[in-house]
């Protein structure tokens, strides 16, 4: 019975132990959508209704990310911009 006792509490911490690092797994960067995708009119650029038809990520406001990725001010996303953009890093 001993026995048994100990191979249920190792099977229920091997468990414990695979659910802990699969959601560990989950806080992986959503990949980044790609220049095309976003230009869905394809006149190269990304107007601010192109951009904001697309939910951000983690509930973000669109405009605050659109105009941080908007470098020039000008009001649309060029590929250059989207290529050069580094994302803030996410609070843990």
């Amino acid at each position: 019975m001993k026995h048994l006792s100990s191979l249920t509490i190792i099977t229920l911490l091997s468990v414990a132990f695979s659910v802990n690092v699969a959601a560990r797994g989950s806080d992986s960067k959503p990949p980044k959508p790609d220049f095309s995708s976003m230009d869905t009119n394809s006149d190269g650029v990304i107007s601010y209704a192109e951009f904001s038809a697309k939910k951000p990520p983690h509930s973000e406001d669109a405009q605050t990310i659109f105009d941080e990725i908007d470098s020039d001010g000008n009001g649309e996303i060029s590929e250059q911009e989207v290529n050069d953009h580094k994302p803030p890093r996410r609070k843990r």
